[in-house]
């Protein structure tokens, strides 16, 4: 991930969607909930005066907290232009005429003012994006007559009226970083980057299974938790199996809701990702650059008679811990996940039950444990030896011949950016025993 990339991976919640026929250094944990929806979009009410139903309906906590993702998504011009472009363009206005005149000359100010332009662009993405999770509760803002001014209006006033501030900053991180998780897993400038990750874990997948043939994998159901925006789970079935990607953050669902959903061509969409990126910058047009998402259909699956896709919902502990989720699955495969833990015991017990005897996990990423300095938040912190040692405890039978030290990958980074984050990751492959 590059230097501007929040490092979070995301676990929210929301409601799935499904196809038949990643990570997101970005888990907030905020909130639980384990309900896993599938063959659909994230619909219902969700969160302000109009959404009244939401906290009866699904949890007044998770009400609360699609209320927040809602209002940093809607907001996003506003914190961004107001406290970021304005600024800049104030701070301008305060210096010498002889340096206003260089900065000028050098095209520093035009810069600033076509990064406000492409920031309203984004605005506009976004709000398809959200209207996509939410359309039975919030008018279309394509539409002038539909009344969405006067919602989105009604919407902060309620807000305030409650004491919130519009949107949190941590919030509006999470926005960026969905914007820069669009080209990690939905754009051909982020092919790179997938083929670091999910190409290991993909061909070691089909190493597994090599004896079956793509036509005939519909019947091995592979599971992918801290799915993102769902390209890992996507590829995953495009190989034949039948995945299932798990995803908590409500920011990665209704995100990938949108891509998974709304795309009807490649190249549909347009982003500027990058475009709140003022430091390590080569070109003004590296920062300024569009890209276009999808890089493939979603809906276009090789094999969609035999092999099921679908994405749930929910706290990986909560949806996959009980009873009806034991012995189910194939395989696991987890990328950038596991250090997303508070305890990470209680995912290898989620991992060892949801497994068939026989199932095989494949694992790949580093150790960065997120809750290492959340206040009031437990956190235990494994050294890697530590963390294959556990797992050997556990009862995995581990791959010593596919185990890789050092793998070599980003996470989200700009490419184009003057300072770049490689993470030192590690690859496992372990089996739960027959």
């Amino acid at each position: 991930m590059d230097s501007n990339s929040d490092s979070e991976h995301s676990h929210s919640s929301g409601h799935g969607h499904s196809h038949s026929g990643g990570h997101s250094h970005d888990h907030g944990h905020a909130h639980g909930h384990g309900h896993s929806h599938e063959h659909g979009g994230c619909g219902g009410d969700h969160g302000d005066p109009d959404l009244a139903g939401a906290a009866s309906n699904q949890g007044e906590d998770e009400a609360k907290a699609l209320s927040e993702v809602i209002a940093a998504f809607l907001f996003y011009k506003q914190y961004t232009v107001n406290g970021g472009i304005y600024r800049r363009l104030h701070h301008l206005d305060n210096l010498s005429e002889r340096h206003r005149s260089i900065i000028s000359s050098v095209g520093t100010i035009d810069k600033i003012k076509n990064a406000e332009k492409l920031v309203r662009e984004n605005q506009q993405f976004l709000l398809s994006l959200v209207h996509a999770s939410t359309i039975d509760s919030m008018p279309d803002p394509t539409d002038s007559e539909s009344g969405f001014k006067l919602w989105s209006k009604r919407f902060f006033e309620f807000r305030e009226k409650s004491g919130k501030p519009p949107v949190a900053d941590q919030h509006m991180d999470k926005v960026y970083s969905v914007l820069k998780q669009f080209v990690r897993d939905w754009s051909e400038e982020g092919k790179e980057e997938r083929e670091q990750t999910y190409g290991p874990l993909l061909e070691s997948l089909e190493s597994e299974f090599a004896q079956v043939t793509p036509e005939s994998r519909g019947d091995l159901r592979v599971l992918a938790p801290g799915a993102g925006l769902g390209r890992l789970a996507y590829e995953i079935c495009c190989r034949g199996f039948s995945s299932q990607g798990n995803e908590f953050s409500f920011f990665m669902l209704f995100a990938s809701n949108f891509i998974l959903n709304s795309s009807e061509q490649v190249g549909q969409y347009t982003i500027y990702p990058f475009v709140h990126q003022f430091s390590n910058v080569v070109r003004a047009e590296d920062q300024l650059r569009a890209v276009q998402i999808p890089d493939v259909l979603p809906s276009k699956l090789p094999f969609p008679q035999s092999a099921e896709f679908s994405m749930t919902a929910g706290d990986f502990i909560e949806v996959y811990g009980g009873d009806e989720e034991k012995g189910q699955w194939d395989a696991v495969v987890t990328c950038f996940f596991m250090d997303t833990a508070k305890n990470v015991l209680d995912y290898l017990d989620v991992v060892w039950n949801v497994m068939k005897p026989g199932a095989v996990w494949i694992n790949l990423g580093p150790l960065l444990w997120h809750f290492e300095n959340v206040a009031d938040e437990s956190s235990i912190e494994f050294t890697r030896d530590e963390f294959v040692n556990v797992v050997k405890q556990f009862g995995f039978e581990w791959d010593e011949q596919q185990f890789k030290e050092c793998v070599p990958a980003s996470y989200t980074a700009n490419g184009r950016g003057m300072l770049q984050y490689t993470y030192r990751s590690f690859m496992s492959v372990a089996r739960k025993p027959r």
